[in-house]
């Protein structure tokens, strides 16, 4: 009969695996289901506190997008883009989404409530 100390170790390192799978399958990119081509623009941006950097970036008109988004702050956040979302990654976790074609302007945002408000936006500018 399995003591209850081995019972409650066995546990937290169940914990352990679990917490490591869940954090190893948001930080992997999803390479199949990314586009590739010419018309692809990858833009790398990174969470630091309530703002993205860079919170802008300018492609060409026709431009699929693909984001490589790392949060190095200290709360949770995601990136909203038109009608793609990047997730919610807590601190140290990174996602790579694609946000679909840009052929017009767009806004994006931090959809975790009252974020966008203390100035979580993003802005896509096609040129």
């Amino acid at each position: 009969m399995p003591r209850a100390v081995d019972v409650a170790a066995w546990a937290v390192v169940a914990a352990g695996v679990a917490a490591v799978a869940t954090t190893a399958a948001v930080t992997q990119s999803r390479e199949g289901e990314l586009p590739t081509g010419d018309d692809v623009v990858t833009a790398d941006v990174r969470i630091e506190r309530m703002r993205y950097v860079p919170n802008r970036i300018e492609v060409p008109r026709g431009t699929k997008l693909v984001v490589n988004l790392v949060n190095d702050g200290d709360k949770e956040h995601d990136l909203k883009i038109g009608e793609a979302n990047s997730g919610r990654l807590s601190p140290g976790e990174s996602s790579t989404t694609y946000f679909g074609e840009f052929n017009k302007d767009t806004r994006g945002w931090c959809t975790i409530a009252g974020h966008k408000t203390m100035g979580m936006t993003f802005k896509v500018d096609v040129i």
